[in-house]
């Protein structure tokens, strides 16, 4: 990413060799197409984060629906893909990364089968108080 150097007014980056690169306000040519990409660079860091926000909400109102039971996974939206400006103005399309949330299905019982069993808590709770009471009394 481009960025200012600490005398607010040269532009600057580290290549792919970890060279320095910069231009200052008097290489007329460089500094103006390093700023020119310094924006492009912003301009796609905001698209990205506008792009996941709209995914976010759709996949929210997706999860919804499916959790009610009414669809499946033909509601989930399409992934965007993240837009990258390279420090020389290159664009490329990447997943985005960290990678964006997917619609989770719930798990159902098939039609006509047996549900597994659930866990039932006051039975356990009844089974441990008589266990902790016939050591205490063993003789009631």
């Amino acid at each position: 990413m481009i960025q200012y150097d600490k005398d607010g007014v040269t532009l600057f980056y580290n290549d792919a060799n970890g060279q320095h690169v910069a231009a200052g306000v008097f290489d007329v040519d460089r500094y103006s197409a390093m700023l020119t990409v310094r924006g492009d660079q912003q301009q796609a860091a905001r698209e990205n984060a506008q792009a996941a926000l709209n995914y976010t909400g759709v996949l929210a109102n997706a999860q919804i629906s499916v959790s009610a039971g009414k669809a499946g996974m033909e509601l989930a939206p399409a992934k965007p893909l993240q837009k990258i400006v390279s420090n020389t103005g290159e664009v490329s399309y990447a997943p985005f990364v960290p990678v964006l949330a997917d619609l989770v299905i719930p798990k159902t019982v098939p039609s006509g089968g047996i549900a597994a069993p659930s866990v039932d808590k006051q039975t356990i709770m009844y089974n441990m108080i008589t266990a902790m009471f016939r050591k205490a009394f063993p003789d009631a």
